[in-house]
């Protein structure tokens, strides 16, 4: 038995087809804070062990996990981070941790456990004691140091229990220590961001989001402030990266890479020059608004093709101004199909973006216009999804209404589907319909290119052929 200050278990998702498999980076910060302080620790990557989640796929995973939790004497269990779409592999993990381990050395931390009225899903629903809301790295410390001089978690500040909510933030985040990355040339990088067979490693310069659209948690109660690192922390990860792993792209997972519209262009300035001073010679690939995309002229265009970025990953969700005013997005796409035009026609950039269909009054005809506009745009790859309910954002209450906090966990829990998403159905468009029109989507777009006949436009969310097994 492997005797370990601290045992991290990664849950796994069920994965759609062309999509990415990565280490989570908030795992890799609380090991890079643990070994700073000097204690050890191991994980377990059940993302490993199960990609979907068929009955079968569950039925093996806590098998699995019951041995290989055997194989441990750890002083603190984390389980995370925790996402809404893995209500019953959470179910599973956390039954057979609290079955070896007891309860007081297990906490959960992540996006869910650091939704503001969630905590009932960690203390009733899966039986758990603790948690740990917000940032991890400086609170896990303070656990371990807490058994380790012999008192409960209950007497750690940092934890979040039943009868006590404490919510952890780090003001400057350029002091975390870079994430340990492991086994990372196992990762597998997504249709849309793969980059021509370089080695691609990902990373997150921000915290938080400015912004409050109405179906998404970050902005409404993830994280409490919006903070970025500093050009220079960036790019010194960046070198890092590069000595160490010999990786020569990156892609930037933050939901709006550069924030600010009304900035953009000191932004881009700012962060392409230092990085062509550093010359690394990496390229890069980011995550931005439409918004921002609106505002950038030929010469930021320019900068950022002389210093790396190859894509721009751009969440674009609907293609009307009434349309995306519902989602929270008080914004147009006046000029977002030149502007994309104008990015091809002076350099190798590519432009993706993502769309979002249903919605409380959408018709099958305002989602087949919105897939038509998608196509419109100039966009070199497009990805669809159905409007997912998530707890703790306006579509959530507008869609349960008085059903309250759990009737999210009751709808995944008793859905015969696997993959562990709440579907904005409407007596209009119901789940196999909006499903049916996400067919059409990929279809339509990818009519005559490479992609057509990938799985990621036949099947994207790995559902076909299975979905009437008896979960």
């Amino acid at each position: 038995m492997k005797n370990i200050d601290l045992l991290l278990i990664n849950p796994p998702f069920h994965r759609r087809n062309g999509s990415g498999s990565i280490f989570p980076l908030g795992l890799g910060y609380i090991m890079s804070s643990v070994m700073d302080n000097g204690f050890t620790y191991d994980f377990i990557d059940c993302c490993k062990l199960i990609g979907a989640f068929w009955q079968s796929d569950l039925v093996w995973l806590r098998a699995e996990l019951l041995r290989r939790l055997k194989e441990y004497n750890p002083v603190l269990v984390g389980i995370g981070p925790c996402i809404t779409t893995q209500v019953k592999a959470l179910k599973i993990i956390a039954e057979c941790c609290r079955e070896v381990y007891g309860e007081e050395r297990i906490y959960c931390g992540g996006p869910l456990a650091s939704i503001d009225g969630q905590e009932w899903f960690f203390f009733d629903f899966l039986g758990l004691k603790y948690i740990v809301k917000g940032d991890g790295e400086r609170a896990v410390v303070e656990m371990l140091r807490t058994l380790k001089n012999g008192s409960c978690l209950n007497a750690c500040g940092c934890v979040t229990t039943s009868d006590r909510t404490v919510y952890n933030e780090i003001d400057d985040i350029d002091e975390i220590s870079f994430p340990q990355r492991p086994d990372m040339l196992s990762n597998i990088i997504s249709t849309r961001r793969r980059g021509d067979g370089k080695i691609t490693a990902t990373m997150v310069t921000s915290r938080g989001c400015l912004y409050n659209c109405r179906y998404c948690v970050s902005g409404n109660l993830f994280y409490k402030h919006f903070r970025k690192r500093s050009i220079g922390n960036i790019l010194d990860e960046m070198a890092v990266l590069k000595k160490t792993y010999g990786i020569t792209d990156v892609i930037f997972y933050d939901d709006c890479f550069f924030a600010k519209p009304a900035k953009a262009h000191n932004d881009i300035y700012d962060f392409c020059t230092a990085l062509l001073e550093r010359n690394l010679d990496m390229t890069w690939q980011m995550e931005i608004r439409c918004d921002l995309l609106q505002q950038i002229d030929h010469e930021d265009i320019q900068l950022l093709y002389r210093s790396g970025c190859r894509q721009m990953n751009l969440g674009v969700e609907k293609t009307t101004s009434e349309a995306l005013k519902y989602l929270g997005k008080h914004i147009t796409l006046t000029d977002c199909s030149r502007k994309i035009q104008l990015i091809k026609d002076i350099s190798e950039m590519k432009v993706s973006g993502t769309f979002i269909l249903g919605g409380k009054d959408e018709t099958e005809e305002d989602i087949l216009h919105i897939i038509q506009g998608s196509k419109e745009m100039n966009l070199d790859f497009a990805h669809y999804s159905p409007l997912f309910v998530y707890p703790g954002t306006p579509i959530y209450d507008e869609y349960f209404g008085s059903a309250g906090a759990t009737a999210w966990v009751e709808s995944i829990m008793k859905d015969s589907w696997p993959w562990g998403e709440v579907v904005y159905e409407t007596p209009a468009v119901n789940r196999n319909k909006l499903m049916g029109l996400i067919n059409i989507a990929y279809s339509k777009f990818y009519e005559g290119s490479p992609c057509q006949e990938e799985s990621m436009v036949t099947d994207r969310f790995n559902l076909k052929g299975r979905c009437n097994e008896n979960l």
